[in-house]
């Protein structure tokens, strides 16, 4: 039998053909089983981290919600304490699901029984609760029972991710460790083929001419083409024969191949762009900066040249689509930047909760703009980020090019991701939210502080017609007798009036004192994040909230001394303050105000400008303050600026001799509000005025703020200016001299020698050693506080614990002797004066009176600050006494001192 070229040439080539068939089977064995591992490793992994980060947020938000009811009553917290605990059984039974190793599945059973523990727990303390009603047993069954099993939720849910982190980093491994034995088998097989390749090359070389030549020499090119990351060579024969059909059967296969090649590498790449989006979650707690990272990352890994992120707001009807984020977005008028669900295509892929796809886009839709040009896109996809069945996020894509099919899955994929993550950072931060409510504190003392101002104007009508009475007894001598008889009882009823105005002002200071401690203590410890689980900007915020605090207790003090207001005297505490300084003290104060109203917040500094002036910074802040917060409540849209420059000479040719012209400086807060029309602009600095003054009016605030702007201006030898346009806004510019003569920084200016008498008598009375405070003269040491509000026993029970010291509680002083004779072993009493059924004057007598208490150091902590308050105190029995609000550090200081000296008492008795 002949063997013909035919015949050669199909046994060689079929050798051939069977180690590439061989080699290219195993190479998609291989790739599947790598494919399948890795996106089964991928799927399961990121599901029980994400399951096992909400099992952490989820425990914390259950016992704060169970914490919040105790102290508070309110029923929302049991809302979310239920909640949060369906949601954790929900995720621990997720996890549950998906975890196979033996000592990850008994970590889960180990959260389903603690989490089943601590729901028994604290439905017991419920119940007990809503029987007796006793607050401080359940708060004890609370810290005993509860709250140690809830601790324990999440660090065995850490532990469980931990695990699963590292297995997935072990999957990875071995997915990259298979792939390159894959590789090594496919380019082990190749070389094998083109070694025999070329073996019948030569053979049927002899035999072969012309058209066979270029099939050899195609053949060669074929084994250098490795891993076909180009396109395979064509045999160019067109002959009818042998040749030609094996010419025409490799054509073929280079285009099979080249098919098979780019679909394997689409498939790999989408597998690698959704791993790498799937990991890149980690350490975000803020939507702002995960809708950029996410529309950076996904726009051009689509092949996309523009990208918009909204995220949905609002609940109801008025649930809408807000722009968060962009790339490449040039905010074209054209374009908005929030819309309603149902509102454009936007609103509507929202509603139906589907993909919308446009191409042949028209050209002047959209403008795609580089550094050399512009053009039109051709096609847009709008889609749907969902969680739980919800829309909370939309994207929308410009490009180019049709999207493909690998593309859409992409995105498919990568969104069913986003949505949990999403989620589970707007849980996140709602925490920071309970921020805000210390607002509310500073609405009720302003409410307060106008109570107080209509007690004074009344006290100050009644002077006044005690003195024209007084007057028209000495032109009446007949009615002398009679006169006289009405002065001595207009002059008891004056005793009686100056007796019940201090009995006001002291309740007065007790419940303006009261909440303003809980606020001074609590943001204190935000401030010093001891943990140090708070950003920098959240610090800011504590800092802001707790100077904020301060200034409303120098306004109480200011308020309480009523002598020195109806006399106009206030004291000046000149210093040197940088004009940096007071920009940055205004942003900081007023940044956050601006973003919420969607107002445009701006400082600006001038040139030529002394860098500091010598001033009272206390009072130049209160001016600021005042006259910012009035631009902010009425202004709505636009933008509200401050200004600090030379002052203008014109406005000064008025103030000659009261300033220097040269050196002054002006501070002007401009408004784009609603104005003040010109026949008013004179009444704005009267006491309970304002640009609209009926009851009716859409503005709230007494009216006091610029009077006393205006005052306090007078006193730092200065004066403020306004102008303003009906409908447009207003000016308001405060000028001062540059420097204060004749005064030294930090020395403070007083009306009169009483005056200053009497502030240095306050000092002293306000004053209390501070010690080099050690921790371990506190750990241990059981403290007993009677106080009636339970917002103080929370904000010193918390600073107390930080301490490593044990707290028990009364809240009125027949309860706080009982807990006192049932705690022996109690090392020192933290006493309120203002006190139900028996006050702190009464109990601290009591304590005394029994042997074994006699020497029980006792701290008189009370917010009643009157002049006479230390030394009632001192006689009742207290061993020292401090007012509130409370410095921590001052409280902490005299805790030591008694302490220790109670120790060295307990030394020499047993001696």
């Amino acid at each position: 039998m002949r063997f013909t070229i035919g015949k050669k040439i199909f046994t060689g080539f079929l050798s051939a053909a069977v180690l590439l068939g061989a080699a290219s089977g195993l190479s998609y064995y291989f790739m599947n089983k790598i494919n399948d591992s890795y996106t089964d490793l991928i799927n399961r992994r990121v599901t029980i981290l994400t399951a096992t980060k909400d099992i952490q947020v989820l425990a914390l938000q259950q016992t704060n919600g169970l914490r919040g009811y105790l102290l508070t009553q309110s029923p929302e917290f049991i809302n979310e304490l239920e909640t949060a605990n369906e949601q954790l059984n929900v995720r621990i039974e997720q996890t549950g699901s998906l975890v196979t190793q033996p000592e990850s599945k008994d970590s889960v059973q180990k959260l389903t029984s603690l989490n089943r523990q601590f729901k028994e727990n604290y439905e017991q303390l419920l119940a007990n609760y809503e029987k007796d009603r006793n607050q401080e047993e359940a708060l004890n069954y609370f810290k005993t029972k509860v709250l140690p099993l809830g601790i324990q939720l999440g660090p065995l849910a850490k532990s469980i991710m931990d695990r699963q982190q590292q297995i997935l980093n072990q999957g990875i491994q071995m997915n990259t460790e298979m792939v390159k034995q894959a590789n090594e088998a496919a380019f082990l097989l190749s070389i094998l083929a083109f070694i025999l390749t070329l073996l019948i090359g030569f053979v049927i070389t002899r035999h072969i001419t012309g058209n066979l030549f270029k099939i050899t020499k195609v053949m060669a090119g074929v084994t250098s083409n490795s891993g076909l990351r180009t396109r395979l060579p064509r045999i160019d024969v067109r002959t009818r024969d042998e040749i030609g059909e094996i010419s025409y059967t490799f054509n073929e296969m280079a285009i099979a191949l080249e098919n098979y090649s780019t679909q394997e590498q689409e498939k790999s790449m989408l597998e690698t762009n959704i791993a790498e989006m799937a990991t890149m979650y980690q350490g975000i707690h803020d939507l702002n900066a995960l809708a950029q990272l996410f529309i950076t990352k996904i726009t051009p890994m689509t092949g996309s040249s523009c990208g918009v992120f909204y995220i949905k707001q609002g609940s109801g009807d008025r649930q809408r689509l807000q722009r968060l984020a962009g790339y490449a977005d040039n905010r074209q008028e054209i374009g908005f930047e929030s819309f309603l669900f149902g509102e454009g295509l936007v609103g509507q892929c929202a509603l139906e909760n589907r993909t919308i796809m446009l191409s042949d886009i028209p050209e002047h839709y959209i403008q795609i703009v580089s550094g050399t040009g512009k053009a039109s896109p051709s096609n847009l996809i709008i889609m749907p980020v969902e969680y739980e069945g919800q829309v909370v996020a939309v994207i929308e894509l410009a490009s180019f090019t049709k999207f493909s099919k690998a593309q859409q899955t992409l995105l498919q994929q990568v969104l069913n991701h986003a949505g949990i993550t999403i989620n589970s950072i707007a849980g996140r931060m709602q925490v920071e939210r309970l921020l805000q409510e210390s607002q509310a504190l500073t609405e009720e003392l302003q409410n307060q502080s106008e109570e107080l101002r209509l007690q004074q104007e009344e006290l100050r009508r009644i002077n006044g017609q005690l003195e024209e009475q007084y007057k028209k007894s000495e032109q009446k001598t007949k009615e002398l007798e009679i006169t006289k008889m009405e002065l001595e009882e207009k002059a008891d009823q004056l005793a009686l009036s100056s007796r019940y105005k201090s009995e006001f002002l002291a309740n007065m200071s007790h419940e303006l004192r009261t909440p303003l401690n809980s606020l001074l203590i609590l943001s204190g410890l935000l401030a010093e994040n001891a943990d140090g689980n708070l950003r920098a900007n959240q610090v800011k915020y504590a800092q802001t909230i707790h100077s904020s605090g301060n200034d409303l207790l120098h306004l109480i003090n200011d308020i309480l001394d009523l002598s020195k207001v109806e006399s106009g005297k206030i004291e000046i505490v000149p210093d040197e303050i940088s004009l940096t300084y007071i920009c940055h003290f205004a942003e900081l104060e007023f940044l956050q105000v601006a973003q919420q109203k969607g107002l445009k917040f701006t400082t600006e500094l001038d040139a030529g400008l002394p860098p500091t002036i010598c001033t009272d910074t206390h009072r130049l802040m209160q001016i600021l303050r005042n006259l910012l917060a009035n631009a902010f409540k009425f202004t709505e849209h636009g933008e509200v600026a401050l200004r600090i420059h030379k002052a203008d000479k014109e406005i000064l040719s008025g103030y000659r001799g009261r300033i220097d012209l040269e050196s002054a400086v002006a501070f002007s807060i401009s408004d784009t509000g609603i104005g003040i029309p010109e026949e008013k602009l004179s009444l704005v600095f009267q006491a309970f005025q304002q640009e609209d003054g009926t009851t009716s009016r859409k503005y709230g605030g007494t009216g006091l703020g610029l009077s006393i702007s205006r005052e306090l201006a007078h006193l730092l030898d200065g004066f403020i200016e306004v102008s303003s346009d009906k409908g447009k806004g207003s000016t308001f510019t405060l000028l001062l001299p540059g420097i204060v003569g004749g005064q030294a920084a930090g020395t403070p200016i007083y009306n009169d020698e009483a005056d200053a008498a009497h502030v240095e008598v306050t000092e002293n009375e306000e004053k209390a050693p501070l010690l080099q405070l050690e921790d371990t003269a506190f750990a241990g040491k059981k403290i007993l506080i009677v106080d009636d509000d339970m917002r103080n026993i929370f904000a010193i029970t918390t600073a107390l614990e930080n301490k490593k010291m044990k707290v028990v509680f009364a809240e009125n002083g027949r309860e706080g002797i009982r807990v006192l004779q049932e705690n022996p072993d109690i090392d020192l009493i933290l006493m309120d004066i203002m006190l139900p059924e028996m006050d702190g004057y009464e109990a601290m007598r009591t304590i005394r009176q029994i042997p074994e208490f006699q020497s029980m150091p006792v701290i008189a902590l009370t917010a009643k600050a009157m002049k006479d308050d230390k030394e009632k105190c001192m006689e009742a029995g207290a061993s020292d006494y401090i007012s509130k609000p409370v410095s921590l550090e001052q409280l902490f200081s005299l805790m030591q001192v008694w302490l220790y000296r109670q120790a060295g008492s307990y030394e020499q008795q047993t001696v």
